[in-house]
């Protein structure tokens, strides 16, 4: 079993951190996240969530940042939980970038950008953690709030909520089953029918003598 640790700050290191992305970049995407509703943010906070891999078998290319994982491979990020019988992890700075994964089928779930539980199957999946986008290719099938997509080729973005599936390039016939919504009327109550009203009890009453 593997467990990849998102990098810790350290005071001993003053240097600063080098990145890919300009200062200006991060500045404009701290600028997005404190803008961002905490709910939004459920499915951004499992990338700062140790990386917990199970497999039979693990090959790791330290240089290129790559590790092959073979038998009977189970993946756990935060929410996020994947299986196969294959899996590529790509890390970089000890955060998952992308993830490709093999198996009969290769199965993941995890919350979106508004806490729903989002769970897909295919022969090959490709899980985009940066950019928040699940590709699955070869009978591939997702659910999310009960609802069922299935097609040979589906593209997932969980940040702005587009699904793309089918298409032209061996995408496959698209099959859809959508579950009705329940919604909450404020609807009258019946209102109960008047109970009868009893006739006047007259027994009490004197009577009046006769001539």
């Amino acid at each position: 079993m593997t467990t990849i640790y998102p990098p810790q700050p350290t005071r001993a290191d003053p240097q600063p951190l080098q990145s890919d992305v300009p200062l200006m970049s991060w500045g404009c995407l701290m600028l997005v996240l404190l803008l961002t509703s905490p709910a939004t943010l459920a499915a951004k906070a499992d990338r700062n969530q140790p990386i917990d891999v199970s497999a039979n078998e693990k090959i790791t290319d330290y240089k290129n940042g790559t590790s092959i994982y073979t038998g009977l491979v189970v993946i756990n990020q935060g929410s996020l939980h994947a299986t196969g019988d294959k899996a590529t992890l790509f890390v970089k700075n000890g955060q998952l970038v992308r993830a490709e994964l093999e198996g009969k089928p290769a199965t993941f779930q995890e919350l979106d950008e508004k806490n729903q539980l989002v769970k897909g199957s295919a022969s090959h999946a490709s899980y985009l953690a940066l950019e928040q986008k699940i590709i699955l290719t070869g009978d591939a099938q997702l659910n999310r709030q009960g609802d069922k997509l299935a097609a040979q080729r589906i593209t997932y973005n969980m940040k702005d909520e587009i699904v793309q599936a089918g298409g032209p390039d061996n995408g496959g016939r698209v099959h859809v089953i959508i579950q009705p919504r329940s919604e909450t009327k404020n609807t009258p109550q019946a209102t109960t029918s008047a109970e009868p009203t009893p006739a006047p009890d007259t027994s009490a009453e004197p009577k009046t003598p006769q001539p």
